[in-house]
């Protein structure tokens, strides 16, 4: 006997903690999963963020399907910006992934022995040169950043913060 009961509890709350079994409990589990993404955003990895979007889908589409004709409009309007903060969250925190891949691609400590190196041999031309590329990189980086943020209509100061 205490087997079956405790196979049944289990399955309960195996069955809770993955699907909804109302619209209420499906809208609180919503609300609780994007302020877990919105206070996390900024540690998570790219495995993480693939983990997050399957349970996003699984909210929006499968979840949703499920109770969409018993939401009153309020409720709509709560899913929706649901969907809108999770996917400035999830630009926000997969760009920054993004920062960090481009900055190991500059290899910056290679980038600092050149710089010695030229300092040391006199190669101030070259310095110069070097230091004119990496002007336009930076300008370049800058423009391309400028722009994902203006698609996206978040000003740098908000970005920042």
């Amino acid at each position: 006997m205490k087997k079956i009961l405790f196979i049944l509890i289990f399955a309960l709350v195996a069955t809770g903690c993955s699907t909804p079994l109302n619209k209420d409990r499906y809208l609180k589990n919503f609300d609780t999963f994007i302020a877990e993404v919105s206070e996390n955003y900024k540690n998570y990895s790219d495995k993480d963020w693939e983990q997050k979007t399957e349970k996003f889908e699984k909210f929006s589409v499968g979840w949703y399907e499920k109770f969409k004709d018993d939401f009153s409009w309020q409720e709509k309007l709560k899913i929706a910006t649901f969907h809108t903060k999770f996917h400035y969250y999830s630009a926000l925190g997969q760009t920054s992934s993004a920062f960090k891949d481009l900055l190991e691609a500059l290899n910056v400590q290679e980038i600092k022995v050149k710089v010695r190196d030229f300092i040391n041999n006199d190669m101030e031309a070259e310095l110069n040169q070097l230091y004119e590329e990496a002007r336009k990189a930076g300008k370049a980086a800058e423009e391309a950043i400028t722009e994902i943020l203006n698609e996206l209509q978040i000003s740098i100061e908000e970005f920042q913060k």
